[in-house]
């Protein structure tokens, strides 16, 4: 009976050091890569809130397309901020998100 008792604390202790490595383990390098995509529309009051949620939360991501619907000048000026400080993001019109697309993941 002890040695079952062993071997299930064993197992156990054996496939939680599996599920923290996979925790804390970075994506490969030949990943494909992950990308944000956040529209932009005139009446959004929390537009603001959505961009700093983004940057918050990269998950490894390697692209932020921010893609411009109907914005408003004052959110077009927060995406040429958000764009200028961080180098993963673009931001461009919606007519322009298939060529964006097709460009980035082109085989």
């Amino acid at each position: 009976m002890d040695m079952i008792i062993v071997i299930s604390a064993f197992i156990l202790a054996f496939i939680a050091m599996i599920e923290i490595i996979s925790l804390f383990s970075l994506p490969a390098n030949n990943a494909p890569p992950y990308v944000a995509v956040l529209p932009v529309f005139a009446d959004d009051k929390y537009f603001g809130q959505r961009l700093e949620f983004i940057l918050q939360k990269g998950c490894g991501r390697t692209n932020i397309i921010i893609v411009d619907y109907s914005a408003d000048d004052v959110q077009q000026e927060l995406c040429r901020q958000f764009v200028r400080d961080n180098p993963d993001a673009v931001f461009i019109s919606h007519e322009e998100l298939e060529k964006y697309f097709a460009e980035t993941f082109a085989i």
